[in-house]
Order: structure tokens, then C-alpha cells, then sequence
């Protein structure tokens, strides 16, 4: 059943040249991940691309960088042995040779000029105290020659990740930076590449956490970012000139994806209209601080940017996987000029459920969204996604489960980003706490809905979503006064979750996000123990399956491994799956197909107990 699946959905990661004359995209063989090619001119079916590395991508990281078209190289990032070491690096189209081109402990900000010539990139580095900075630095792609361009060790505000934009003259650079990298309060900088003069822009009630930049490149139509200090990610324009800031658009619901044109003329918008099952394309004209024009066209399903400078939408839903499309819009409608093929099969084949949008009260009367995926045979049991829930997108692993008569609820539980800034921010001090409750209140909803017991309720995760699983099976029942606080799972399954928040925060390459979900770790430590699984261990009751890959630097196995020595030595029904040699993901074929046989063997033994 698995390989069914995994054969089906082989290709991954794409990226398309403009003009919309080559894929690049990853291929998952027997035994390995490699890039393959395909020219657009000839074919737009995934299965006649050209392999053009030999290099196994199941051992590092891949996300695309820029396409250098008059040298014939793709720019990549990439690390060594899935431990996020980022580095760039760029592959040559004539004989798929991988070169190294910077050399940092972490490269998360990063940014090529139009023509490639010029690159900025950050070396991220930790300290003796745990503490992380960023050096920039200026490369010339030609020699290959960095100059130092400053260090944010002493600043207030510092580097997390970024993209990089030049100006067109090439004499400055603007990226964001954040305060004290609590991923809190953030602000667009100048950086003159000549005198190292360093400048915020824009002015401090303009600060927020999801705040990032959208130009190709900055020319006199000024800044255009995206900020969500409304409650919902809008466009901005800040003025160079004038220092004069333009919000440009009033969304009151989430936007899903922004997409500017290379010449910072035209934006295009996805705002989700999940209800419905819709998602509205806005398509903008802008001149510096004026919308010129508007057009809007309601389409079908969850649609998502894929990476390109051109129009291309990838649409889904929970029983469709959707197609690939270059769009332009005409006379106010939705032109499709080119459409790819990525699925390999018949759909008929990898289709198993219906599904629903449906909200749930919580504990606090809060409603929380949620989708829920039905089989179309009988219902046996179900499974709640415990974070990263709430969208409505197609995942082979769902119609597996539903090829086995299992439900999934994904819930968008408080924390979620897709359901606006006020909801988002919810979670922010309390992690391990009300998002928990609202995963106990979704099992309630599936005992009422589908008349099933507990003890066929599971719930499942991976990264935070993993850690959720941890916590929903060992919460305290006293943990919120006058609240029912722990739920009687029948199964979890946790994907490279974290049971030791302590450990997490000083051994994760991101203890950021810990301090932003939980708040500092320095006076906090009682807190941080009281919200680690590790220490409510005794609460499990129901078995667990746990994965997790030895190389992972973003959730270390470490904060695994006090819980599942706790296991080892009780008589606690439960699963391992270490994984040699992968990090927070990724793996190739065979990896895959011997964990999800685990994962459905492990259901099966549970649901067969019960």
C-alpha cells in the first residue's frame, strides 16, 4: 500500500525558470533523492525530466535559491548529512557537478543581485553562552572573494532569517532584522555597502513579528512588505524618499501567499476562503504608494504559489492532489497557458475519503476550525493531527489511513497560523497549555460525530506537532483549574518531537522559537520543566510510536532521550524508529516505505487490542 503511494507522488521541491522554460525538481528513486530537468519546450510531464545531479538529496537539505541563466547554474541551499548546516551552493546545468560556494556554520539570510554577480550572506554562530549572532558578508560570484560586512553581536536588533534585496545601483542592501531575535518585533534596515552605515526605515509602530519584504530588488517604487499588524498579512509601501509608509491593502481574512513580479509592478494575492472550499487570486497593478488596478477571480480549492517568478499556481484539496498551472489573468479571467503533470497513476487509486470543513467548541467556547477526512468505507477510528493543522491539503498519508477505514481531524488549534494574528498569538507564553485542550476538545467532537470510543481516538504529530502529541498524552488532569485537562488517547504517534523542553532550548539550532512560544528560559526554568512531557511521564497510558533521526539539529534526539529511556524500562506498550543519518525529515524511498510500515503496523496491533 505504501509504495502504491510513494510511486504515485515521486516528485518534490520545484522550481520553474522564467518564461517558463525549465523544471528543476527532486525525484525519489530507489535509494536515493536526485534532481532531475526537465525542458519545458519538449515535454510538461515530470516522467521525461533528464537526471542532472548524482547527488543523493536524502542525505542534505534542498531548497531552491535563484536559476543563473547566463552561466547556466542553479543556486541552491543545502547542508551535509541533514544536520542544517546551510550553506549555498550551485550546480552546473552541463554536467550536474555540486560546488560549495559559501562556507558558514548556518546560512539563513541570504541575497543575489539581478545578475548574479553579487551575493550577501549571513554566518550564524553560536556562543559559549548558547547564544546565537550573525556575521554578513559581501561575495563576488566571480572570485569568489568575501569581505566582512558587519557583525550583529552588539546590536539590539539582529539577523534571523531574511531574504536580502539590493537597490539597483547596487551601493545598498535591505533585509529585516529582529529584536533580540525573540521573533517578536521586527524592522526593515539599509545597509550602505560603502560607508557600513546601518539604518531602521521604518517607524516603530510598524514593528511586528511576521514582517518581510516582497520586492525583487528595491528601485524608486520604494518597499513594498508584508506585515500583519492589522490581524491579517497585508501589503505596505515605505517611501525612500518621503519616509512616508501606505498600507495598500485591508485584508480582514488570512492571506495565504504573495507573489511579486520582477519588475515590482504587479502582485499577485491568495486569500483563503476555507469554508467555502475557495481561495480568492487577487491580482494588483501597483505604482510606488497606488494600487492602479485590481482584479479578482474566486477559484477552486486550496491554491498555492509555486516557486517561480511567474504566475504558477499548484492547486489541492484533501481528496485531490491537484494539478499544476501557469496562469495569467486576461479580462478578468484566469488564463491557463501550460499545464504539468506530477502524478504518476491513476487518481482513482489515491483517493479514499470525502472530506468536510467543520468547527468544534473548546473548553473556553473558543470554536476551533478543523477539516475532517472521511473514509468511504467504514469508520474504525481516528486520528488528530495535534499542530500544523486546519488547511485543506492533500496528503497520501491520509488516504492511507483512509484506505484503512481511519478518520483524520486537522485542526486549526489555537496557535495556527492560518487563521489570523489574534488567534496565532494565542499560543504565544502558553505552549503545552490551551492548544492542548482544544486537541482533548477535537477528540470530544470526534466521540460525538462519529460515535466512536476513546480508545479509537489516536493523535498524531511531527516537530511541535510531535512534541503536542507528548504533551495530550501526559497532561495533567490538575492542569487548569475547573478543567478536565488529560483525554484517554487510544495512540500516538510523534515525528521528531521534543519531550525535554530544557534540553530542547539548549541544544535546538532555533531556541527562538522556544522563547517565543514559552517565553525566556533564564528565571522561567520551573515553567519550562511543568510544560515538559519528560516530567508527566507517568500520566501515559495508551501506546506510543516515536520517530526520530539521530542527525537532527533543529529538535536534537537528546530532548528524545530521558522519555524513551522512561519507556525502556517500563512495561508501557510502545514503538522506535531511530533513523541513522537523517535530520528533521527527508529520506528517501526505502526509509519511507520501513517507516510507514511501522506506523500502519502499529495501528493495526492497537485497533486489533481494542
Amino acid at each position: 500500500m505504501i509504495e502504491k503511494y510513494l510511486d504515485a507522488f515521486p516528485f518534490s521541491n520545484t522550481y520553474i525558470t522564467q518564461g517558463a522554460t525549465k523544471a528543476f525538481f527532486l525525484k525519489n528513486m530507489d535509494g536515493a533523492v536526485k534532481l532531475h530537468c526537465l525542458n519545458l519546450a519538449e515535454s510538461k510531464n515530470y516522467n521525461d525530466g533528464n537526471l542532472w545531479s548524482e547527488e543523493d538529496f536524502s542525505k542534505r537539505s534542498f531548497r531552491h535559491f535563484g536559476f543563473n541563466k547566463k552561466t547556466n547554474e542553479h543556486y541552491i541551499i543545502s547542508d551535509t548529512d541533514n544536520k542544517e548546516d546551510y550553506n549555498i551552493f550551485k550546480l552546473r546545468l552541463d554536467s550536474g557537478t555540486l560546488e560549495q560556494v559559501t562556507k558558514t556554520g548556518y546560512c539563513g539570510i541570504y541575497g543575489v543581485d539581478e545578475e548574479f554577480e553579487t551575493l550577501v550572506y549571513g554566518d550564524r554562530y553560536k556562543t559559549e553562552n548558547g547564544k546565537f549572532f550573525t556575521k554578513l558578508y559581501l561575495m563576488n560570484l566571480s572570485t569568489g572573494e568575501s569581505e566582512l560586512l558587519c557583525d550583529d553581536a552588539d546590536w539590539e536588533y539582529r539577523f534571523s532569517w531574511s531574504s536580502v534585496e539590493f537597490s539597483l545601483d547596487k551601493s545598498k542592501i535591505y533585509f529585516s532584522l529582529d529584536k533580540d531575535n525573540n521573533r517578536t518585533d521586527s524592522n526593515i534596515y539599509e545597509l550602505d555597502l560603502k560607508s557600513k552605515k546601518l539604518s531602521a526605515l521604518l517607524p516603530k509602530e510598524y514593528e511586528g513579528p511576521h514582517l518581510y519584504l516582497v520586492n525583487e530588488h528595491i528601485d524608486n517604487s520604494g518597499l513594498y512588505f508584508i506585515s500583519n499588524k492589522s490581524g491579517h498579512n497585508n501589503l505596505y509601501n515605505f517611501n525612500l524618499e518621503s519616509q512616508a509608509v501606505t498600507q495598500l491593502t485591508h485584508f480582514e481574512e488570512n492571506t495565504s501567499g504573495f507573489k511579486m513580479s520582477p519588475d515590482n509592478k504587479t502582485l499577485h494575492i491568495l486569500v483563503d476562503r476555507k469554508q467555502e472550499n475557495k481561495t480568492l487570486l487577487v491580482e494588483l497593478k501597483l505604482a510606488g504608494d497606488r494600487v492602479e488596478s485590481r482584479e479578482e477571480i474566486t477559484l477552486e480549492g486550496s491554491q498555492h504559489f509555486l516557486q517561480s517568478k511567474d504566475l504558477w499556481l499548484s492547486s489541492t484539496a484533501m481528496d485531490n492532489p491537484g494539478d499544476i498551472k501557469l496562469c495569467e489573468i486576461s479580462e478578468g479571467k484566469l488564463v491557463e497557458k501550460m499545464q504539468l503533470n506530477n502524478v504518476v497513476g491513476n487518481l482513482d487509486d489515491l483517493i479514499h475519503n470525502t472530506y468536510k470543513f467543520v468547527e468544534y467548541p473548546s473548553f473556553d467556547g473558543q470554536m476551533v476550525p478543523a477539516f475532517l477526512s472521511l473514509p468511504k468505507k467504514k469508520v474504525r477510528a481516528a486520528i488528530i493531527t495535534s499542530f500544523y493543522g486546519g488547511d485543506n491539503n492533500y496528503s497520501w498519508l491520509t488516504q492511507a489511513f483512509a484506505e484503512l477505514g481511519i478518520a483524520i481531524l486537522s485542526p486549526g488549534v489555537r496557535g495556527s497560523w492560518s487563521y489570523g494574528k489574534v488567534w496565532r498569538e494565542k499560543i504565544l507564553g502558553d505552549l503545552g497549555g490551551d492548544e492542548i485542550l482544544d486537541v482533548h476538545w477535537g477528540a470530544k467532537f470526534l466521540e460525538k460525530e462519529l460515535g466512536l470510543p476513546c480508545e479509537r481516538i489516536g493523535v498524531r504529530g511531527g516537530s511541535h506537532g510531535g512534541y503536542a502529541v507528548l504533551r495530550a498524552m501526559t497532561m495533567p488532569e490538575n492542569f487548569k483549574e475547573g478543567i478536565p485537562s488529560s483525554y484517554p488517547y487510544g495512540f500516538g504517534i510523534c515525528w521528531a518531537g521534543f519531550a525535554d523542553l530544557e534540553d530542547f532550548y539548549k541544544t535546538s539550532n532555533i531556541p527562538d522559537w522556544l522563547v517565543n512560544m514559552l517565553g525566556p528560559y533564564e528565571g522561567n526554568e520551573q515553567k519550562y520543566r511543568e510544560r515538559s512531557p519528560l516530567h508527566d511521564f507517568d500520566n501515559l497510558q495508551a501506546p506510543l510510536f516515536i520517530a526520530h533521526g539521530l542527525n537532527d539539529s533543529r529538535v536534537s534526539a537528546s530532548s528524545m532521550e530521558g522519555f524513551i529511556e522512561k519507556l525502556k524500562a517500563s512495561e508501557k506498550n510502545y514503538t522506535l524508529h531511530i533513523m541513522e543519518g537523517l535530520g528533521h525529515g527527508g529520506g528517501n524511498k526505502q526509509e519511507e516505505i520501513d517507516q510507514y510500515t511501522k506506523v500502519f503496523n502499529f495501528v493495526e496491533s492497537v485497533l486489533q487490542d481494542k
